[in-house]
């Protein structure tokens, strides 16, 4: 009651903000009857899997196809949460369904269920929204966390309601990326018979084929000469500009400035034309990706990259990726679809939300770290001087992905499993 009421004030309070923030095509009020539980069924036994956001989508991509031709008579469905999430989603993921995740009010958790009637819930990560979870418990309808992480932030305020989410958790099972993933959310009521270790779902992905854009931004870079591509994905607030003064101190320094490219990509959409004119006010001259069929690129300039799913191709085309998130304090992004190609990966000082990953690469010498716009340029200058290194770094960070590969076949495993004893509703 009290959960329900708090939730309640803060979708009041956040609504005025949301409306605020709003776009033309209706990013945050479009598809709003979902949110409230309004969505189209699915029919029986439909297999049910969450992801927040762009990062945990793609992450269970490949799982979603594999249980599509595992179980080819039954729906997959999938839930997100953001707006930038469901745009990668569609693009990418072939999901029987694609909707937003309902609030966590118990009539509108219940409605959602009614309408999906799912067999199998699987949540990637660790969301936890206490009412959904009592709804599936009730219901008898088994509920999977996947790629399970706790990040120690997250452990932090977990821990202060800890009392409360020992009910909540104790029936669900768990698929955690770590032993420390694991220790912690053991440590907070989960039952120890339905907790394991699997590892990261991050590392059996596989970056989508070849796209057109891809092969027209080859076409382009040859046209123009440019030879050295420098990418900085998923760039976040108070970052753009660090790197920008990163690419222009290497200009300065380059032995052939005229063969190369800055590729940006900001994280998020909304964020897009703020880092056009971040670019426009350093003088250099830049390309939008939605205007490159027509205007061309820029030697020594910088492509925009205003588009949503092609960066982890784009990334193939790097001599080095910089991860953003990470230089500013976000928490860090993936650094697992640059490190696919071999790509020498260059992050910051910040990567709580990706910490595991970011120390078994840096511990076998698979990426390099710049805690400033100084140091960044630097890293750079090195990997562009050093094919060696650059050959070195690439190459452990491929080695490393391919090393840690199979999560995704344990977690079919647990699947088939828990499909084969699904347990009773509560009070059946």
């Amino acid at each position: 009651m009290i959960y329900s009421f708090i939730l309640a004030c803060g979708l009041v309070a956040l609504t005025p903000w949301l409306l605020l923030r709003d776009t033309p095509d209706g990013r945050y009020t479009r598809c709003v009857g979902e949110r409230f539980g309004r969505v189209r069924g699915a029919g029986r036994g439909t297999i049910w899997i969450h992801a927040v956001s762009v990062g945990e989508a793609l992450a269970v991509e490949r799982l979603i196809g594999q249980l599509r031709d595992r179980y080819p008579a039954r729906a997959v469905v999938l839930s997100v949460t953001t707006a930038t999430g469901r745009s990668v989603a569609e693009r990418r993921i072939q999901a029987d369904r694609i909707f937003y995740f309902p609030l966590d009010f118990r009539h509108v958790v219940r409605r959602s269920f009614d309408a999906i009637r799912p067999e199998l819930v699987l949540i990637a990560e660790t969301e936890i929204w206490p009412n959904f979870l009592r709804e599936a418990r009730l219901r008898g309808v088994p509920v999977m966390f996947i790629n399970g992480r706790v990040s120690g932030r997250s452990y932090a305020r977990y821990r202060l309601v800890r009392r409360w989410l020992r009910p909540t958790l104790g029936g669900a099972h768990f698929l955690m990326q770590t032993a420390t993933d694991a220790e912690r959310v053991l440590d907070l009521g989960a039952d120890a018979s339905r907790v394991q270790v699997a590892g990261n779902l991050k590392f059996d992905l596989i970056p989508p084929a070849q796209s057109g854009f891809l092969r027209t931004l080859s076409g382009k870079l040859a046209a123009a000469g440019i030879t050295r591509v420098l990418v900085a994905g998923s760039t976040m607030e108070g970052e753009e500009g660090p790197v920008l003064d990163a690419y222009q101190r290497l200009l300065k320094t380059a032995a052939r400035p005229e063969t190369m490219l800055l590729v940006l990509a900001p994280r998020h959409p909304q964020r897009f034309q703020e880092a056009g004119e971040l670019v426009a006010g350093r003088g250099l001259a830049w390309t939008k990706r939605s205007q490159i069929e027509t205007a061309g690129l820029h030697v020594g300039g910088v492509l925009l990259l205003d588009s949503l799913g092609e960066l982890a191709t784009v990334y193939q085309l790097a001599e080095s990726a910089f991860i953003g998130g990470s230089l500013a304090a976000h928490g860090g992004h993936n650094i697992l679809e640059p490190a696919y190609w071999g790509v020498p990966v260059i992050f910051g000082p910040h990567m709580e939300n990706f910490a595991a990953i970011a120390e078994q690469f840096l511990a076998v010498g698979a990426a390099l770290r710049a805690g400033s716009a100084h140091e960044l340029a630097h890293v750079w200058q090195r990997l562009l001087d050093d094919n060696e290194l650059r050959t070195r770094v690439g190459g452990a960070a491929r080695a490393l992905l391919e090393s840690q590969r199979g999560a995704t076949g344990r977690a079919l495993e647990a699947i088939d499993l828990l499909m084969t004893e699904k347990p009773a509703a509560v009070g059946s």
